[in-house]
């Protein structure tokens, strides 16, 4: 009995020394997870309202500067903003002003096009690419091919319907027509300068001249009322 009571005693005392080995050994070397991450996201606000003239834009409360109609915003280098939830107000030229709510797409880089008129204005989101699918880097480069130029088209305009995208001798008729507020996906061409046209209702186009660059991406923009249309590329990367 009083063997029991010894062993029972010195189980007691190696115990807490036992817990104490096994605490020491555990790895805290490791990274370190932090409580949140704050994602963030790239964009341009680009102004086709019609009538809207100079407005000037406010991003959940902060004051970004002013657009013109047929412009964006900003001119260079995308905004980098925090992801998720957004409210634009936009003061249109002559008084009148419209809020708009969307989300900032999480790590995206994007365009938000205003489009209608002032009295009867929406915004679309259009998304491009994740902002860490750069042109030189392993996730990105499958997007941009070498010797090629790509364009994407948006059709702003509230009475045209785009039935056909010509770039040089390329045509691209679309089976079902490109209606307000839509977009297509991109499409490679060869590297260097091009008459791009652009065929929309019955038989009425709009044609210009166009470089496109190797590795470069672009948004062909139609926008104002199709009796008098108007077009303008932005470059994306």
């Amino acid at each position: 009995m009083n063997n029991f009571y010894q062993r029972k005693k010195l189980l007691l005392v190696l115990l807490p020394l036992v817990v104490f080995i096994f605490s020491s050994c555990v790895d805290t070397s490791g990274p370190v997870i932090p409580s949140s991450i704050n994602y963030s996201s790239e964009m341009k606000v680009v102004n086709l309202v019609i009538g809207s003239g100079n407005s000037t834009l406010t991003l959940n409360g902060q004051t970004l500067g002013s657009v013109n109609f047929g412009d964006e915003y900003p001119t260079g280098d995308f905004l980098k903003v925090p992801s998720g939830s957004k409210t634009l107000r936009v003061t249109f030229g002559g008084g009148t002003s419209k809020s708009y709510q969307f989300a900032a797409p999480t790590e995206y880089k994007f365009r938000v096009f205003l489009i209608g008129n002032t009295s009867d204005t929406e915004a679309k989101v259009i998304t491009q690419r994740y902002v860490w699918q750069t042109k030189n880097s392993a996730e990105g480069s499958p997007l941009f091919p070498e010797n090629k130029g790509q364009i994407t088209l948006f059709n702003g305009s509230p009475d045209s319907k785009i039935k056909a995208l010509i770039v040089g001798s390329d045509t691209a008729k679309f089976s079902t027509p490109i209606g307000f507020g839509s977009s297509t996906p991109y499409r490679a061409y060869n590297a260097g300068s091009y008459t791009i046209k652009v065929v929309y209702n019955d038989s009425l186009n709009v044609s210009f001249s166009q470089n496109l660059g190797s590795k470069n991406r672009y948004t062909l923009v139609l926008y104002d009322n199709a009796a008098s249309l108007k077009s303008k590329v932005f470059t994306d990367d």
